[in-house]
C-alpha cells in the first residue's frame, strides 16, 4: 500500500469528490439489492476527462469500520497522485482507456448471477430486454486464459465488438465496461445482473431463447440505437 501527499489540481479534486459521492451511492444501491457478493468487492476506475489520470474506488467491505469509499487517484503510468492504496487497478486498464477515448469508466464486481456465470467459462449471450435495450453488443465473453490480462482480453475482445459492455473474469466476477460515468454504469451493472438471474432461471425451465427481431427492434428503437443497429445490419 502507498501513503501519498495530495498533488493533484483543484479541477482533478472536485472531479474526485463527484466520483466519490457516485461511488458511495453505487456502493449502497449494490448491497440493498444484493447486486454485490457479501464480501463486497466492487472497483471502479474512473478517467479523470482529458487527462492520463483515473480515480480508483474500492467498495470498503462489510468490514470496515468506515462504510464510505477512499479514492486513489493515480497516473495511467502507476504514480500515486493521492490517497492511501496503490495505482493496480489505473495502471490495469490504462491501456483501455488509452485507445478507447469513449470508455470513460470500468468496474470490476463480484455479483452472485453474474459470478454465477464466470464459473461456467461460457459465454453468456444478452437475452434481457432491458439491458439489451442499452447496448448493441450481444454477449459477455469469458476471459479464462489469466496469463493476458484483464486490460489487454478487453483490448482484444473490442476489435471484433466495438460496443463490448462486460467480459467475465473466469471463476470470479465481470468486467463492466461504462462509457457515460461511474453512475450510469452502476446503474447497468444492475440491470445486467438480473437479466443474468432470469436467464439462470430460465436454465431449468429450457433454457433462455434468443429475441425476435421486432423485439430487438422495439428495445433499440427505446433508446435511439435502432438506426445504428439497422446500419449494421443488426436489425
Amino acid at each position: 500500500m502507498t501513503t501519498t501527499e495530495n498533488r493533484v489540481n483543484s479541477d482533478v479534486t472536485t472531479f474526485v469528490e463527484a466520483a466519490q459521492r457516485d461511488a458511495d451511492k453505487a456502493f449502497a444501491v449494490f448491497r440493498s439489492t444484493g447486486t454485490v457478493s457479501a464480501n463486497g468487492t466492487v472497483n471502479f476506475v474512473e478517467r479523470v476527462p482529458g487527462t492520463e489520470i483515473a480515480v480508483a474506488l474500492n467498495d470498503p467491505g462489510p468490514w470496515a469500520d468506515d462504510p464510505h469509499v477512499s479514492p486513489v487517484v493515480a497516473t495511467f503510468d502507476g504514480d500515486v497522485l493521492s490517497g492511501n492504496g496503490s495505482a493496480g487497478f489505473v495502471t490495469g486498464y490504462a491501456a483501455v482507456f488509452r485507445q478507447h477515448p469513449e470508455i470513460t469508466s470500468v468496474v470490476h464486481i463480484h455479483t452472485p448471477w453474474l459470478g454465477g456465470w464466470a464459473q461456467t467459462h461460457r459465454t453468456l449471450p444478452i437475452r434481457y430486454a432491458a439491458s439489451q435495450r442499452l447496448t448493441l453488443s450481444r454477449e459477455i465473453p469469458p476471459h479464462i486464459d489469466r496469463s493476458q490480462s484483464a486490460g489487454d482480453f478487453i483490448l482484444e475482445r473490442l476489435q471484433d465488438d466495438p460496443d463490448l459492455v462486460a467480459v467475465f473474469e473466469a471463476n470470479g466476477g465481470v468486467n463492466v465496461i461504462g462509457r457515460s460515468g461511474l453512475l450510469e454504469l452502476a446503474k447497468f451493472v444492475v440491470l445486467l445482473e438480473e437479466g443474468a438471474q432470469f436467464q439462470a432461471i430460465a436454465e431449468s425451465l429450457g433454457g433462455s431463447v434468443e429475441f425476435d427481431p421486432s423485439n430487438l427492434a422495439v428495445q433499440w428503437g427505446r433508446s435511439g440505437l435502432a438506426d445504428e443497429a439497422r446500419r449494421r445490419g443488426l436489425l
